[in-house]
């Protein structure tokens, strides 16, 4: 994939309609990038649907405005192309699925050859591109020579092209096929990890009870160590259990994540693994080493071309360190009031594995000291920029010139008898430090859609807006306003499809991420000031002390009066000497928001501390930061988030009557008592504070009860709050259906149902 994405690779390109199914099924990221590079403007790509029969064959071409003119007329369109050959790509092993690629690269060539024959003006068509069979499955590289088709080892026919000695860098390290020499020379060495059993097998030994199944999750702080959640194969979601304050997973079949200490335990998993894991005998459980070991001075001394069992026959002293922690400390711990030890285990299958590319960058000391410059292949180490990632061991000509720079590597397989994964440059992302290198790490690290739009989604954001105004009966009619976006984003349509893709805006510290083109988010969509634009608009009767009598939802047009920062609104509320209608409905809605504020503190809503922050930086050219504050919040901060709370509230209430099994609503799980531990811990010893997390009210009490305890420290309370947040569960989004209705409630909000209704602008969901 990374291949055929790359810069230098110009070769036209046919995806069979057979292998983008299969990818579907077994990689929607892959998937998504396959269906990403056919819609590419700087490729030439063809999705050919093969399962139809002979006199129904399609094929999907693109033209590339004039840039590119059919050369025949008839079922395909023979462009001109760069090289005289079309790739198919091929990675399947299913003996059905290679029979089809190889019946449909015949069927092309044979097509091709024959249209030629027919076209009238056959003298401007001398020749017909040949359509190549792309695999490294030696056996269907044989039955496609025994029956006439063009094939190639991906490495080789890479060999032929312009550019490759950069091409050859990115093509996945199991890409070359094993020497005989190779095996001879493999089957002499011990492995060093255990052979992991089979999908099936594993899948069986945890419905059975012999195995639990869970994510597996890297210590960042102690790369020997790992705590992975243990589940019992039940009937939920794996996404309905999340990580608590250690990156853990707590499930009901234990009060404690299974601990996995030891490269043998780990058994070759990467954080994010679903994995099948197997209990240890409870004499051998333990607590959690709490020494934080260096993972760079302990590997400081490994040789990437020694990453193997040869290596791995002696174990570091870091890692006899780490089993060394015998079960009778925590024995002792738990009598001194510590933890109690967690069950340990030992991974025995790969369930799923959850590799991607990873930000990197060369370990300066992996390279060869006599070969330090030049395009020399060379085996180096990857290191990633997440601590919870093995280093990668990686082929390349480029080391040298990669020194310093931001990478892009991707993991291709890990066997039993390497000591670290191996995988290969994709590549580079620029200079390290440099502000364009930083920025694209960061999308990239955390899965952040950044391209720009494309041609065929071409097409200040202000989502929402507010009234107020009293009633004739003496309550109030409050309304909140909601960009129409559906009005302009179809369903099934490429923007839908992209907005999905992208699923919110992201801010960083000098750019935003779009989730929709500018021309929608910034004009159309935005319920600008003093212009008609669509809404949608739930509008309450509410009683001076803020209760509804009454909502009613309708589409409208609105015209805004005015756009104000929350500073700018404040401010007018404060101005004593201001009342015009437009400033009296700004002091309206905030005394309304007021009491609604209170009823929702008054039934256990948390309120947990998520300071924003704004970086100042020298110049826009810089990424040097000079000063960082945090941003200031105003009442009509508040008041705007409590209308917008409550109009979601109000629509998850209207949706669930309307859907009762379909509506799409969010929750917020209450977290597990023992995800709390290590803060209470904290806390008592430290500070002689007791947080109380029996209940979202016993818990909000007790928040509020620390900021008492050290008034010299205005930041403590803040400081505990934020704490208390990395120990919540994430929120998720559900259908109605699929759970029961007393698992609707949120939380974090004390609301008994809850669904995202505003923002449409920049959140998809």
């Amino acid at each position: 994939m990374d291949l055929m994405e790359h810069d230098s690779f110009k070769v036209p390109i046919i995806i069979l309609q057979t292998i983008l199914e299969e990818v579907r099924h077994r990689s929607l990221p892959l998937y998504s990038r396959l269906k990403q590079l056919s819609q590419s403007e700087d490729k030439i790509v063809w999705t050919f649907y093969n399962e139809f029969s002979r006199s129904d064959v399609q094929v999907r071409h693109r033209l590339f405005d004039g840039r590119m003119k059919p050369r025949m007329t008839g079922t395909i369109a023979v462009c001109t192309f760069a090289r005289d050959r079309a790739l198919v790509p091929c990675a399947l092993p299913a003996y059905t699925l290679r029979l089809g690629i190889r019946v449909a690269t015949k069927w092309y060539n044979v097509h091709l050859e024959e249209a030629r024959q027919r076209s009238p003006s056959k003298q401007q068509v001398p020749e017909v591109p040949v359509v190549v069979l792309l695999t490294d499955d030696a056996a269907n590289r044989k039955f496609a020579g025994e029956l006439g088709i063009p094939t190639a080892q991906v490495r080789d026919y890479v060999a032929g092209l312009a550019d490759a000695g950069h091409l050859t860098d990115v093509l996945a390290a199991d890409e070359q096929e094993v020497t005989a020499e190779e095996i001879q020379t493999t089957s002499k060495r011990s492995p060093l990890y255990t052979e992991h059993l089979s999908t099936s097998s594993c899948k069986a030994g945890v419905a059975s009870g012999h195995f639990h199944q869970g994510y597996f999750n890297a210590s960042q702080y102690n790369y020997l160590e790992v705590k992975n959640n243990a589940i019992i194969f039940l009937p939920r979601r794996l996404s309905e259990i999340a990580s608590s304050l250690q990156g853990s997973v707590n499930v009901p079949a234990f009060s404690k994540p299974v601990l996995l200490i030891g490269r043998q335990n780990m058994n070759r998993a990467v954080d994010g693994d679903i994995v099948a894991v197997e209990l240890l005998p409870q004499s051998e459980w333990r607590t959690s080493v709490d020494e934080v070991i260096d993972q760079e001075a302990a590997l400081r001394n490994d040789d990437p071309d020694k990453s193997d069992a040869e290596e791995g026959k002696d174990m570091g002293e870091a890692e006899k360190k780490a089993m060394r922690h015998e079960p009778k400390e925590a024995t002792s711990g738990l009598r001194n009031g510590g933890s109690s030890p967690q069950p340990t285990g030992r991974i025995v299958g790969i369930i799923k594995r959850n590799w991607r590319a990873y930000v990197c960058h060369i370990d300066r000391t992996s390279l060869s000291s006599h070969v330090q410059t030049g395009s020399t292949m060379q085996v180096v180490f990857a290191t990633p920029l997440s601590r919870s990632i093995p280093r990668i061991r990686l082929r390349t000509r480029q080391a040298p010139s990669l020194l310093n720079q931001k990478i892009l590597v991707t993991m291709d397989r890990w066997d039993a008898m390497s000591r670290y994964p191996e995988g290969h440059f994709v590549r580079s992302l620029g200079q390290v430090e440099s502000k364009e290198a930083e920025r694209e790490s960061l999308l990239l690290e955390f899965d952040v859609p950044f391209r720009p739009f494309g041609r065929a989604v071409r097409c200040q954001d202000i989502d929402d807006a507010l009234h107020a105004r009293p009633l004739p009966n003496g309550n109030i009619e409050a309304g909140v306003h909601i960009a129409d976006v559906s009005h302009f984003v179809h369903a099934d349509t490429p923007m839908d499809s992209e907005a999905a893709s992208r699923g919110t805006t992201v801010y960083l510290v000098d750019q935003r991420i779009d989730m929709l083109p500018s021309l929608l988010g910034t004009n159309l969509c935005s319920l600008r000031p003093h212009v008609e634009r669509l809404a949608f608009s739930a509008i309450w009767e509410l009683t001076p002390m803020a209760e509804i009598v009454n909502v009613r939802f309708t589409k409208s047009v609105i015209a805004s009066k005015m756009a104000f920062t929350y500073e700018e609104a404040q401010k007018r509320m404060d101005d004593r000497s201001l009342s015009d209608p437009l400033t009296e409905s700004i002091r309206l809605l905030n005394m309304l928001a007021k009491k609604l504020k209170a009823a929702r503190m008054a039934a256990g809503a948390l309120n947990l501390a998520s300071p924003e922050i704004k970086i100042h930086l020298q110049s826009a050219e810089s990424s040097d930061p000079i000063d960082v504050e945090q941003k200031a919040l105003f009442e009509t901060n508040s008041l705007v988030e409590e209308f917008m709370l409550l109009a979601n509230v109000s629509v998850a209430r209207r949706i669930y009557e309307a859907f009762p099994q379909t509506a799409v609503l969010r929750r917020h799980v209450a977290p597990p008592k023992t995800n709390f531990e290590k803060l209470q811990d904290i806390l008592m010893k430290r500070k002689g504070i007791k947080l109380d997390v029996s209940s979202s009210g016993a818990l909000a009490a007790s928040l509020d009860h620390c900021i008492y305890q050290d008034p010299n420290e205005p930041s403590f309370n803040t400081l505990v709050r934020i704490m208390a947040t990395r120990c919540m569960l994430a929120a998720e989004y559900f259908a109605s259906g699929s759970v029961a209705r007393d698992a609707f409630s949120h939380y974090g909000l004390a609301s008994p149902i809850y669904t995202h209704f505003t923002s449409p602008i920049r959140r998809y969901a």
